[in-house]
């Protein structure tokens, strides 16, 4: 059975990926990675084969080490912004959206930066909505406790007044003379 590869088209049989150790220990952190990552990691790997030439196992070892670092935090940091989170799906979705841009890209990568700023991107955006559903909860929890407790049409006075007579009882009536020295 004759394999080959996506990011560099190397042709070899799938005995021969697997008598290298490297490639080996590659291929075992690939599917180490956090779901969805595996499916993504291969081809934004691919995104740092320098030119014509193959990518070395030892380098894509490294990268997917690398990956695994970044991914593992939970978070997304680029200089000069605030951290955002980022699950192992935000990652996968911007190592997709490189890869449909790899005509754009300066190739081979050299880092891992424009991968966390795309991500981080990704991320900023995924919290913005988050924080603004958080608050139209809120909004709506402060208003549906606000009316449980003064519904429309009841005096919150009388309210307040039927609470504490139901808990304490009705105070006795005041005298005639002491209500008429109240004025």
């Amino acid at each position: 059975m004759k394999l080959i590869c996506p990011g560099c088209g190397s042709v070899a049989s799938a005995e021969t990926w697997l008598n290298d150790a490297l490639c080996r220990e590659t291929m075992l952190a690939v599917v180490k990675l956090p779901h969805p990552l595996p499916k993504s990691a291969l081809g934004y790997i691919s995104l740092f084969r320098p030119g014509k030439q193959a990518l070395t196992w030892k380098k894509a070892l490294r990268l997917v080490n690398e990956l695994s670092v970044l991914v593992a935090t939970g978070h997304v940091q680029v200089q000069g912004k605030v951290s955002r989170p980022c699950p192992p799906r935000i990652w996968a979705m911007a190592m997709e959206q490189m890869m449909e841009q790899r005509n754009g890209l300066s190739l081979p990568m050299p880092s891992h930066v424009y991968l966390r700023k795309v991500a981080w991107d990704l991320a900023n955006k995924e919290d913005s909505v988050q924080e603004r559903d958080l608050r139209e909860q809120e909004a709506r929890g402060h208003s549906a406790k606000r009316d449980q407790h003064s519904p429309r049409g009841i005096d919150p006075l009388q309210a307040a007044r039927d609470k504490w007579d139901a808990e304490h009882g009705t105070p006795p009536a005041l005298p005639g003379f002491l209500i008429k020295g109240m004025d």
